[in-house]
């Protein structure tokens, strides 16, 4: 008896441990959370079961923006501090039955049972969002990230697991750059070293904004400037292209448009001072026209600048085609009190006839590659007077962008643009140079006399 009592507690310690092996090679090691296999399971099982009852359900894809950073200027330590964090975060904001699975370094996938439409899996996109963006606090220092989503409903986006999230992989790279295209997406990766030294070139004071004019038709008269930021390098300057990819995904991006708004609100005293009473845009990145800091600090310059509110236009590029459902409600109804204006950037591409519903806008400007082509009679010309259309059917102001010849000139012009932004009638130059020119006469006057 004790020997058959010895082998049935052998036999059952064995199965134990057994089980227990089984049930950690579904498991994460780092956050606890399920892993692919675990998810693919119950991928499958939600499958099986919306096949019978007809229960819909949605995948999405979360994927951290600025985790890499995190990585090479904080370290791995750090990284998987945040790792196990953005885990329990994501546990919190689902339901009990849904599943969170980490099926990547900073990949992640929620399986989420009864979700049937587009504004719901927005809506649970929203929470994740807020949840993912409040701040860090690791090894006496503070992290930010942000979140790109997509998702897939079963069964309208598809009916096996690799259709499902095949479309929300493809959503959630759409969020994050825009294209009309989804299935060409690529993602530059962020080079910390580029970070860095923007850091370091705000520290000295070694960022510049050059002011590009923007014309009212038929007019000519200059009503506005657009802000664009250069980083100084000795006697060169660096174009935004070669920094800004990188650290709009990095906390800097705040304090970069921050440098820009204050250089803009102050540049706008100057010229009203010497006779020229303008409005400027500054650029913000989508993921932070919903940032309650940003708003805050914004709030704070237009008081201490004592300049009107609606002088002050941010731009923003829309991204992923779900752009504006899933931004911050309060953040958005707190920016419109605050009296600034809204324009939509780059109208015409996938994303922004989404946001043109969601955001409360006030102006769009027409992208530029159909500028490019217009005035000849073609397409071109028949896409730019109805996105003119569209917009001023919303009650809004359009710019024609990317105004680079008279042929472009005369063709927003003819199809109805409000403005005209471009090469033609002016480069980006330096606020002082910018006051020169508008006391001169410049080509806009003579063309359109």
């Amino acid at each position: 008896m004790a020997l058959a009592g010895y082998a049935g507690a052998a036999t059952t310690f064995l199965v134990t441990r057994i089980l227990a092996a089984q049930r950690l090679a579904l498991r994460d090691p780092l956050t606890g959370l399920p892993n692919r296999d675990l998810l693919d399971d119950r991928i499958a099982q939600a499958l099986a079961r919306s096949r019978r009852s007809n229960e819909p359900f949605a995948l999405l894809v979360v994927d951290l923006d600025g985790f890499k950073g995190v990585n090479d200027i904080r370290g791995h330590e750090v990284g998987n501090k945040v790792l196990r964090a953005t885990s329990r975060r994501l546990e919190s904001v689902v339901r009990e039955t849904d599943t969170v699975a980490r099926v990547g370094g900073d990949e992640f996938v929620v399986l989420s049972l009864g979700t049937s439409e587009d504004e719901e899996a927005a809506a649970l996109a929203g929470r994740i969002r807020h949840a993912l963006r409040r701040s860090y606090r690791v090894d006496g220092g503070v992290v930010e990230l942000d979140a790109s989503i997509g998702w897939a409903l079963f069964p309208e986006d598809g009916v096996s697991p690799e259709e499902l999230l095949a479309r929300a992989d493809n959503q959630m790279y759409a969020t994050k750059r825009d294209t009309s295209d989804e299935s060409v997406i690529t993602r530059a990766p962020l080079d910390g070293g580029v970070v860095r030294d923007l850091e370091y070139a705000l520290e000295q004071g070694e960022i510049v904004v050059h002011y590009q004019p923007i014309v009212e038709l038929p007019s000519g008269v200059v009503r506005t400037a657009e802000a664009l930021v250069r980083r100084v390098r000795g006697d060169t300057l660096v174009g935004p292209a070669d920094f800004v990819p990188h650290v709009e995904r990095t906390p800097l991006v705040r304090k970069l448009t921050l440098a820009v708004a204050g250089d803009a609100l102050r540049c706008l005293g100057e010229w009203e001072a010497q006779g020229h009473e303008l409005g400027v845009a500054i650029n913000v990145p989508y993921r932070m026209i919903d940032d309650g800091e940003l708003v805050a600090g914004l709030e704070r310059l237009l008081r201490k600048s004592e300049i009107a509110p609606e002088r002050l236009t941010l731009e923003v590029v829309p991204s992923g085609p779900g752009a504006g459902s899933e931004l911050d409600a309060t953040v958005i109804a707190h920016l419109k009190e605050l009296g600034v204006r809204l324009s939509l950037d780059d109208l015409g591409r996938a994303s922004s006839v989404a946001a043109i519903r969601t955001l409360p806008l006030h102006q769009v400007k027409i992208d530029a590659m159909f500028l490019h082509e217009a005035g000849r009679g073609g397409r071109a010309d028949a896409i730019v007077r109805s996105l003119v259309e569209l917009a001023h059917g919303l009650g809004l102001e359009t710019v024609a962008e990317g105004v680079e010849s008279k042929l472009a000139w005369e063709a927003a012009l003819a199809l109805g643009c409000d403005h005209a932004q471009g090469f033609y009638l002016g480069h980006p130059m330096p606020a002082g140079k910018l006051a020169d020119w508008l006391t001169g006469t410049w080509p806009v006057v003579a063309v359109a006399s």
